[in-house]
């Protein structure tokens, strides 16, 4: 049975991150992501055996936020699947494990095998790419194995799972990267695996897709001229620019190149580039460039969905009868291009205005002016802060700029709030006294606090100081136990 809020979700318990997908379905099965949320766990990083105490408590916590997101949205656990890649699979505390994350948060986990994993991969990319007609190889680089499965019409030809991942080789062989060595490591596996061989005895392939964060974030670094020694700037002058979302053996050699320089300028590069990802970027690359010599490929597509995706694929074509796989890329080709005007993030505010607004094409009860309002602090509640005394503020009264400023400065303070997945908004409290406003957040059992992580914080302090600015007064933030 359908859910009224035609709300679902998928967290998929990865070795390196967890992700937690919500979309949004109409009748027909086609839906639109509305939230994502990214929390780096690392199950993978202190693995030998077994799950860690460690690594179990940081992902019962990492949980308890989804869980608290999916309350917020009135998401139910029949809405919600949540599957477990590699680490889990391979641990020999797998059972315990699941049964503290039913016992501490009631998510029943479905640990998928390679091949499971696989095929779920290939439905996740057939609702991103028009490639249902094609014999498509695709390629998902995770943190602790790597899938490789041949697809056709919706139809698993061939899968398997190679125990090679981004998270494992940086372990194995150090973060000083032994990079001969990791060659031969990575050629040997792919050659004792016979993968080459059964790709050809099942009929080869016509195109190949690239899935996961670090293809993805080898795109990106393709695109943005990573491998060129141009990024610098080029962000704002790509950002127009038609993307193709695929890159060639030779671009993906010039990263890799790039990346496996050695130096302190160089480190300092792919960190600022990288963010998170850079710890492991270098052995997926290297994996990567392994893996396009080895099976000959010459290009590769990149999808922006994979196993998330998949699930929810899966989870849909059960609950609507006559589920098309195709009809989501045909669809989506339309939100892509959409999206090279108006932005991702753009796109997610208007798919969630427009379920507010299904009764007509605009916001109803609003004044022309209002309206113009609502679409300024849209285009205002991130990145950088209005100046408030010109440009598009020109048109209204003064009273209409104040109102503007008090709630820009609340919107962007609320947006880095959200993101940083550590507090319980279910139980916070708001004060003010003479010395200021105060934002109090209690949380049970172990508790967030501040200061938040660097990358985090830099972008907290900026936006308790615009807060300053409006208001006059300091905002004083608190976590305190139950």
């Amino acid at each position: 049975m359908t859910p009224s809020n035609n709300l679902f979700a998928s967290i998929d318990m990865g070795t390196n991150s967890f992700k937690m997908l919500i979309i949004q379905t109409d009748k027909t099965g086609k839906f639109l992501t509305i939230d994502r949320h990214k929390d780096p766990v690392c199950l993978g990083r202190d693995f030998s055996s077994s799950i860690s105490k460690e690594s179990l408590f940081r992902a019962v916590t990492c949980l308890k936020r989804f869980n608290q997101v999916l309350k917020a949205n009135k998401i139910s656990p029949q809405q919600t699947i949540c599957v477990a890649t590699a680490t889990v699979r391979e641990a020999s505390n797998a059972f315990d494990f699941k049964r503290s994350v039913l016992e501490s948060i009631g998510f029943e986990v479905s640990v998928l095998s390679g091949e499971e994993e696989a095929r779920f991969v290939y439905l996740g990319v057939l609702q991103f790419l028009p490639v249902f007609d094609k014999r498509v190889l695709v390629i998902d680089i995770g943190g602790g194995s790597t899938e490789f499965v041949i697809g056709e019409r919706g139809n698993v030809v061939f899968g398997v799972s190679l125990k090679l991942g981004h998270v494992g080789l940086t372990q194995k062989f150090g973060k000083d990267w032994n990079l001969m060595e990791m060659r031969e490591f990575v050629k040997l596996v792919i050659k004792e695996s016979e993968l080459v061989e059964k790709v050809k005895d099942f009929g080869g392939f016509e195109v190949v897709v690239g899935t996961s964060g670090t293809i993805r974030a080898i795109e990106r670094a393709v695109f943005s001229g990573y491998g060129k020694e141009c990024v610098e700037g080029n962000e704002v002058f790509l950002r127009d620019c038609k993307r193709e979302w695929k890159f060639s053996r030779g671009e993906l050699s010039g990263v890799v190149e790039r990346l496996c320089r050695e130096g302190e300028e160089e480190r300092v590069k792919r960190d600022g580039f990288f963010k998170r990802r850079s710890e492991f970027i270098v052995a997926g690359s290297v994996l990567l460039e392994e893996i396009f010599e080895a099976v000959g490929i010459e290009e590769m597509e990149v999808s922006e969905y994979a196993l998330g995706e998949g699930v929810i694929a899966e989870t849909l074509s059960k609950v609507f009868e006559g589920y098309d796989l195709n009809a989501n890329a045909r669809w989506h080709s339309a939100v892509r291009l959409a999206t090279r005007f108006s932005g991702k993030k753009g796109i997610k505010s208007a798919a969630q205005c427009s379920s507010i607004a299904k009764n007509g094409n605009h916001l109803q009860g609003y004044s022309a002016e209002e309206v113009k309002l609502i679409a300024l602090l849209t285009r205002h509640h991130r990145k950088k802060f209005p100046k408030f005394d010109g440009g598009s503020l020109q048109e209204f009264a003064e009273e209409l700029k104040q109102k503007f400023r008090v709630l820009c400065a609340i919107i962007r303070l609320s947006v880095v709030l959200q993101q940083s997945d550590g507090l319980n908004f279910q139980d916070m409290e708001f004060l003010h006294s003479q010395e200021g406003f105060k934002l109090i957040f209690r949380e049970a059992g172990a508790i967030a606090s501040f200061p938040l992580p660097e990358d985090m914080g830099k972008e907290l302090r900026n936006e308790l100081e615009h807060f300053k600015i409006v208001f006059q007064q300091n905002l004083l933030l608190e976590v305190l136990p139950e």
